[in-house]
């Protein structure tokens, strides 16, 4: 029976190389942007060392072909992205990822789940509707309706999804918290990081927001205007 389970660092090498098989477009809908192998095994390293909920798919073993990073936020809601690897969709495997983070949210009380170029992202779309989600896509790109959360009440996850999980486009983000975007807070300067991730040595750049000590990961930041 297949499942979705929460991996460990053990999973790390395969982990890396799911992301890394994607393609350029892919990659611009899981992560928002054309990011670099480089940025890529960054991303990966820092998935182990945080509280978000993540959920993959090993199949066949020890193969990783789809996962699904969960990252809870102050304001009651979530951000998420999730990849299938090419060679398996149409076998049910993001409908499985898509419905277990589903539940794991409703579990918690949230019912707003962000995703980056949702409106762009068709099969995301279709998923959604497909496991009982609300969708809510960006003025440019679809409905411009979005059900925001009324309450921090935990739902049984025994009971179905219909009607209790909106998957909205991060634009929308904005309307349910009047805390300032980090992602669009203005750069200060570049400072170089060197990561070791058991793969291979790696550097990359971590901007650093006017505000004293706020880092934005590299996959979160947006385009660096040229000087």
């Amino acid at each position: 029976m297949r499942t979705a389970i929460r991996p460990t660092s053990l999973h790390f090498r395969r982990l890396a190389s799911h992301f890394l098989a994607l393609t350029g477009s892919d990659r611009f809908l899981r992560f928002g942007r054309l990011l670099g192998d480089v940025d890529i095994v960054a991303y990966v390293e820092t998935l182990f060392c945080r509280a978000d909920a993540l959920f993959v798919v090993v199949e066949p073993a020890p193969d990783i072909v789809g996962a699904v990073h969960l990252e809870l936020t102050e304001c009651g809601t979530a951000n998420l992205g999730l990849s299938v690897s090419t060679r398996a969709r149409g076998k049910g495997i993001g409908t499985l990822l898509l419905e277990r983070t589903g539940l794991y949210a409703s579990s918690r009380g949230v019912s707003t789940l962000f995703v980056r170029n949702l409106g762009f992202n068709m099969a995301l779309q279709r998923l959604a509707h497909r496991v009982g989600m609300k969708v809510a896509c960006a003025p440019d790109t679809g409905s411009t309706r979005l059900e925001l959360p009324t309450g921090h009440q935990a739902a049984s996850v025994g009971k179905s999804l219909a009607g209790r999980i909106t998957l909205a486009d991060y634009f929308l983000r904005a309307r349910c918290s009047a805390q300032p975007d980090l992602d669009s807070a203005p750069v200060e300067y570049l400072a170089p990081m060197h990561l070791d991730t058991g793969v291979s040595r790696v550097n990359c750049s971590v901007r650093q927001q006017q505000r004293p000590g706020a880092l934005v990961a590299p996959w979160r930041a947006q385009a660096i205007p040229s000087q």
